[in-house]
């Protein structure tokens, strides 16, 4: 069983390290990146006036967040139109016949590279707040808690942009799917702002649904850490974790099938 999942960690090794070969455009990303973090300064400044706390969250605090948050959707790069250019051309086809699981694959891969992304563009956005707003405040104790998170959230990112790339059989435009899915975790997602900037009932909403996993709750636990949250975190996430892998692999089985009646 080990060795059967093996080659998937080994898949997603390889996708790290061909990752340096790459690192000149994840640093221009990330110099863009750390660009938009000046300006989230810069408005949040004037947001705060001089008050000491919004949403339960110091100034630091809050461009910290916006750090997190930032480096966790951008880093995983537009899997929706390239799962959903595989399945459009029929290139997905090819890997039918390989010893290993499409959707598993795609995960290793994904996950390799998006991992040295997110080192990248942490660090580098990091820096920048660092020098202006200066550090905030973390436990030592509590860094392999926010690893774990962190993870889970990207994991879920991956989840859900398979689910979306795979629909790209029957819808032809899988970059709109992939607009309108950025958009969501940039509001709903809290991406550019904690949720607690929308309406109660909006609000209420967004904290239930998977993309607040993705973007908001790891950004929320690295600035503001409790115990009590992770385990909610941890045990909402996976619960959703397996509900879309699972509508994953359905779609995906029920697509082979269309593919090999068809001829590819």
């Amino acid at each position: 069983m080990i060795n059967k999942y093996a080659k998937y960690f080994w898949i997603a090794e390889i996708n790290f390290r061909n990752s340096f070969a790459y690192i000149f455009d994840v640093i221009s990303s990330s110099i863009f990146i750390a660009l938009i973090i000046f300006i989230f300064i810069n408005l949040w400044s004037i947001v705060y006036g001089g008050r000491e706390l919004v949403f339960g969250l110091t100034l630091p605090m809050m461009i910290w967040y916006l750090v997190f948050t930032e480096a966790m959707v951008t880093s995983s790069g537009k899997l929706i139109t390239e799962i959903g250019a595989e399945v459009k051309s029929g290139e997905v086809a090819n890997y039918l016949n390989k010893p290993y699981n499409y959707v598993v694959y795609k995960y290793a891969k994904s996950i390799g590279s998006t991992i040295f992304s997110f080192i990248l563009i942490f660090a580098i956005s990091a820096i920048v707040a660092l020098l202006l707003v200066g550090p905030i405040e973390i436990n030592l104790i509590h860094i392999p808690f926010m690893i774990i998170a962190t993870l889970l959230g990207l994991t879920l990112y991956f989840a859900m942009s398979a689910f979306l790339g795979i629909l790209a059989f029957w819808i032809e435009d899988s970059q709109a799917i992939e607009f309108v899915y950025s958009k969501l975790l940039f509001t709903i997602g809290g991406m550019l702002a904690p949720l607690a900037i929308w309406p109660p009932v909006i609000e209420q909403i967004s904290l239930f649904l998977p993309f607040s996993l993705v973007a908001f709750y790891p950004a929320k636990l690295f600035v503001k850490f409790s115990f009590d949250s992770f385990i909610w975190v941890i045990g909402f996430g996976v619960i959703w974790g397996i509900v879309l892998f699972l509508a994953t692999a359905l779609l995906f089985r029920f697509m082979s099938k269309k593919l090999s009646i068809n001829g590819g």
